[in-house]
């Protein structure tokens, strides 16, 4: 057996904090440097609010049941498999106006631009680009 291949658990706990209110509970399961991953469990009438959860750009994942996520200009149903992106500072609530228990896992992005920077990545290719650029007979050409 190849060693070079063999699984590696990073982290082996349930979860290394939990917080527990009347209608709510918020597990972290991961977290590094750039990003930490909750799970959120909403039980039927209740709700939680972004300065509950963090300040930092974040993705929600909807597990189980259904979530109302309401800012101050709007609101949206999400169901199993619905997904929404909120941005750093972003003010919202969550509630769960189902009869069952609600479950969001959300990925939150502890530096700016992770997220909602889409071009980013065509900035890394541009300066990929320019970067192997050789000169040639006083003009430059690309090499790829």
């Amino acid at each position: 057996m190849e060693l070079n291949n063999a699984i590696r658990i990073v982290r082996r706990e349930e979860s290394l904090r939990s917080v527990r209110k009347e209608g709510t509970h918020l597990r972290l399961l991961y977290e590094n440097e750039w990003v930490e991953l909750l799970a959120t469990e909403v039980e039927p009438g209740n709700s939680i609010g972004s300065s509950e959860i963090s300040d930092f750009e974040a993705i929600h994942f909807v597990v189980e049941g259904g979530m109302l996520f309401h800012n101050a200009s709007s609101s949206v149903l999400l169901l199993p498999g619905d997904s929404i992106t909120l941005g750093k500072g972003e003010e919202y609530r969550i509630s769960n106006t189902t009869s069952s228990r609600a479950v969001i896992w959300s990925l939150l992005f502890k530096k700016a631009g992770q997220v909602f920077d889409p071009e980013a990545s065509n900035r890394e290719l541009s300066r990929t680009a320019q970067t192997r650029r050789e000169p040639v007979e006083g003009r430059t050409r690309a090499t790829n």
